[in-house]
C-alpha cells in the first residue's frame, strides 16, 4: 500500500458518488444541502428576507454541525498521527454506514427531519476532511465546484503547454466530477421508487467500502507479517 487505502482511486470515486447521492437526497427530501454549505447560507439569507425563521434556523444549524465535524476530523487526524495508528479511517466508514442506516428509520426521517440533516452535515464534514486525496492528488468528494475548476484549468494547461502532468490531473478531476454527477442522478432516480429508503443505498455502499477495505488491510498486514517472518528465518540461517 504505497499511499494507504484512503487514497486509492476506487475509494475516492465511490465516496464522491456517495457525496453526490447524499446532496441530491437531502435536497429532495429536506430542501437543504448535506454538504454544500454555500447553498445553505444563500438559502438561509433568502428565507430570512421572507421571514421563514424556522427554515433559516435549520440551515444555520446544519452549517454549524458541518463546522463542528471539520474540527473533529482535524482532531482525529492529529491524534492518530501522534499515536502512529494507521488505517483508523476504516472506523469512519463503519460509522457512516451505521449513521445512514439509522437515518433510514421513519422515527427520524419522518418525525425529526431536522436531526437527520444535522447528522448528515456532521458526518459529511468528517468524510470530506479524512478522505481528501486520490493517489496524492487533492480532490473534493462532497461537492464538485473545485473539481470542475480542476478539469478546466488542467485541460487548458495540457492544450497550451502539452504538460503530461496536466493531462493526468485533467482525467483525475474529470473522473471525480463524473462520479459526483452519477451519484446525484442515481439518487434522484431511486428516490422515485424508494423515497426515504433511498438512503439505505448510501448505507450499503459505505458498508461495502468498509468491509472490502478492511479485507485489503488485513491481507496487507498478513503479507507484511509473512515477509518479516521469512526475512528473520533467512537472517538466522545466514
Amino acid at each position: 500500500m504505497k499511499t494507504g487505502f484512503h487514497e486509492s482511486r476506487s475509494v475516492g470515486l465511490l465516496l464522491t458518488f456517495i457525496g453526490g447521492a447524499m446532496d441530491c437526497y437531502t435536497y429532495i427530501k429536506y430542501e437543504a444541502f448535506a454538504s454544500a454549505q454555500t447553498g445553505n447560507i444563500v438559502l438561509a439569507i433568502i428565507q430570512a428576507y421572507q421571514k421563514e425563521w424556522t427554515s433559516v434556523g435549520k440551515k444555520l444549524l446544519s452549517t454549524l454541525f458541518f463546522f463542528i465535524g471539520i474540527l473533529l476530523a482535524k482532531f482525529l487526524i492529529d491524534y492518530f498521527k501522534r499515536k502512529e495508528l494507521h488505517f483508523w479511517r476504516l472506523f469512519v466508514l463503519y460509522y457512516e454506514a451505521v449513521i445512514f442506516f439509522i437515518i433510514s428509520f421513519p422515527i427520524l426521517n419522518v418525525r425529526h427531519p431536522s436531526i437527520v440533516t444535522l447528522l448528515i452535515a456532521f458526518t459529511a464534514a468528517i468524510q470530506w476532511i479524512t478522505f481528501d486525496k486520490i493517489n496524492g492528488l487533492a480532490y473534493t468528494n462532497l461537492f464538485t465546484t473545485g473539481n470542475l475548476k480542476g478539469v478546466a484549468t488542467n485541460l487548458y494547461d495540457f492544450i497550451t503547454k502539452k504538460d503530461p502532468a496536466a493531462k493526468e490531473r485533467f482525467f483525475h478531476f474529470l473522473f471525480v466530477v463524473i462520479a459526483f454527477v452519477s451519484g446525484a442522478i442515481a439518487s434522484a432516480f431511486f428516490y422515485r421508487f424508494f423515497h426515504a429508503k433511498t438512503i439505505l443505498i448510501v448505507a450499503g455502499l459505505f458498508l461495502y467500502l468498509a468491509v472490502t477495505e478492511s479485507f485489503l488491510v488485513w491481507r496487507f498486514y498478513q503479507t507484511e507479517h509473512f515477509v518479516v517472518k521469512d526475512k528473520t528465518i533467512t537472517d538466522k540461517k545466514s
